[in-house]
């Protein structure tokens, strides 16, 4: 419980660390960056999804007969392409919004792989202003952490989307663990956000991915806790991809700080 505390205290004063040591401007670069990847996009699936709706909507298009129009079969058709004409318009939204949710989805990890560096960045910056010791900024490391950072998150992603069909599976199969499922994919989902999170202190100190995933299991409660709170901040919409990722990278440095060496987060300079 302790490690949960100091788990989550660090992700909770790491936004004002941010603004007072002069790293706000990093905020700025997801939301941009976000907002650039959704607009691309969306374009290259605007026409896809069109085709798609014109294939649906023909393949549950009502026949209509033009050349009735008096009569009860006049009424039919007219009832007919009112149908047609709302199933359409109902069609567009359903499509759209489906559409919107897979980008918010979907972006939010490529947007998390893509600010590797940024966030490589910030977890440095981090630990040099707590720590006062200098660590030279050589481009080539950075890149190379980042990618470390990156494929690692590319690693965890598929691990967890494995493990979370396994959860689902075996809800279809007994759903009467459906409430437990819920709490599993939650604590399954933050182990591997906060994992990344921790992992940018560990590739600092060259660990192998092995000892990386050994020392992360042995801060279980540090990086749940991270991990929680940057699940919980990614689901409001632009607001969690533009602070989680900062103060999810920050807040893992003042939590390791804090259990590493007893230094109290609220005495961080």
């Amino acid at each position: 419980m302790k490690a949960i505390g100091i788990g989550a205290q660090g992700f909770l004063r790491a936004f004002r660390f941010i603004l007072d040591h002069g790293m706000g401007w990093m905020f700025l670069v997801p939301i941009a960056l976000y907002i650039l990847l959704s607009v691309a996009v969306y374009k290259a699936l605007q026409a896809p999804m069109e085709d798609l709706m014109n294939a649906v909507s023909a393949t549950l298009e009502i026949p209509v007969d033009p050349t009735v129009e008096e009569g009860w079969d006049g009424f039919v058709n007219s009832a007919k392409g009112a149908l047609n004409a709302t199933r359409d318009f109902l069609l567009t939204w359903i499509l759209r919004l489906g559409i919107a949710y897979l980008l918010f989805l979907v972006n939010k990890y490529i947007v998390l792989i893509l600010l590797a560096p940024l966030m490589a960045y910030a977890s440095e910056r981090a630990e040099e202003i707590i720590t006062g010791q200098h660590v030279p900024f050589r481009w080539v490391q950075l890149l190379r952490d980042a990618l470390r950072g990156a494929l690692l998150a590319a690693r965890n992603g598929v691990l967890e989307a494995v493990i979370t069909l396994v959860i689902w599976v075996l809800t279809l199969m007994i759903p009467l663990l459906a409430p437990l499922a819920v709490v599993l994919l939650f604590l399954v989902s933050s182990y591997f956000y906060g994992f990344s999170m921790f992992d940018y202190i560990l590739e600092r100190r060259r660990a192998t991915v092995r000892e990386s995933v050994r020392g992360i299991n042995a801060r279980m409660g540090m990086v749940v806790a991270n991990g929680a709170l940057f699940s919980l901040l990614m689901k409001v919409p632009l607001l969690g991809i533009m602070t989680a990722p900062l103060m999810g990278s920050v807040g893992a440095v003042l939590a390791e700080v804090r259990h590493k060496e007893g230094t109290s987060v609220q005495r961080v300079p």
